[in-house]
């Protein structure tokens, strides 16, 4: 069954610039969004962008005054967790908030068996990142979308130009050995060369633990959804745009050498992938 998703968005915290990109990004794998809802001192000019972008997206207006330092929190967490309890087709709750207050409404819907993905900026603090089942940066959410749009600009420069004459060139061209920077017109992924030590640590312990603790058959194969997931229920936060990838496959392929890890699929459409270390 697909998530069918409540949106709580603090305005006090989180600029109207992202809104699109965060809807986008919400509903990504055909989930549907049932209840939107944004919440705001709506008295004060810090809220005058919000209102110009309501204008022409449907989105639900509360008020709250600031008569407290977390007004705007408490009114977000009592509406949340009545609606969790009202609406029984509501399976998901998106909160977008940078503000680590919500990370005891996101333990208090998941103990009601309610999804919760958080979306807020990296500076966010941990303890939010892994209380919600999964949370995503905005900065990748803007990467993805910067990417997305260089990507049609890459397309529509190659219509304009003889396209299989500017792949063979582009092909001819890169050093096989130095393939850490490719831009695909058909895949859409941009690597980019990690090299910062902490960055490339924390890759190192992510992945360690997807090896160490998923699933593993009989021939030492890990399917790549199971690889995916368990990191995830580790790491909420974690994300493949971190790192400049914009999907888990490519970002392994890219951290590892070729003789550390196999990797095969069952050629099925669309295939499913494995994972062995050597």
């Amino acid at each position: 069954m697909g998530k069918k998703y409540a949106v709580f968005i603090d305005g006090d915290n989180i600029s109207s610039s992202y809104l699109d990109a965060i809807m986008t990004e919400i509903v990504k794998e055909n989930d549907d969004i049932l209840i939107k809802r944004i919440y705001g001192d709506w008295t004060t000019t810090n809220m005058n962008s919000w209102k110009d972008k309501l204008q022409n997206s449907p989105i639900r207006i509360f008020q709250q005054f600031r008569n407290g330092e977390n007004a705007t929190d408490n009114a977000i967490i009592m509406d949340a967790i009545e609606l969790a309890i009202q609406k029984k087709d509501i399976n998901a709750f998106c909160i977008v908030s940078t503000d680590a207050d919500y990370y005891s409404l996101a333990l208090r819907l998941r103990e009601n068996g309610k999804y919760v993905l958080g979306i807020g900026k990296e500076t966010s603090k941990i303890i939010w990142q892994n209380s919600c089942n999964k949370f995503v940066k905005i900065e990748n959410i803007l990467k993805d979308e910067k990417l997305s749009k260089e990507s049609n600009e890459e397309e529509l420069l190659e219509e304009n130009n003889n396209t299989e004459n500017t792949e063979k060139i582009i092909e001819n061209n890169i050093d096989n050995e130095n393939k850490k920077e490719v831009i695909s017109r058909k895949v859409k992924i941009v690597y980019r060369k990690l090299t910062d030590l902490d960055t490339i640590t924390n890759l190192d312990t992510i992945f360690e633990y997807g090896f160490i603790y998923s699933r593993i058959n009989t021939d030492g194969w890990i399917g790549l959804a199971d690889f995916g997931s368990c990191i995830n229920a580790k790491y909420p936060s974690f994300d493949p745009r971190t790192y400049g990838a914009e999907r888990l496959l490519p970002l392994i392929r890219s951290h590892y050498k070729d003789e550390d890890i196999e990797i095969k699929n069952d050629n099925h459409f669309p295939p499913n992938y494995y994972l062995r270390k050597k």
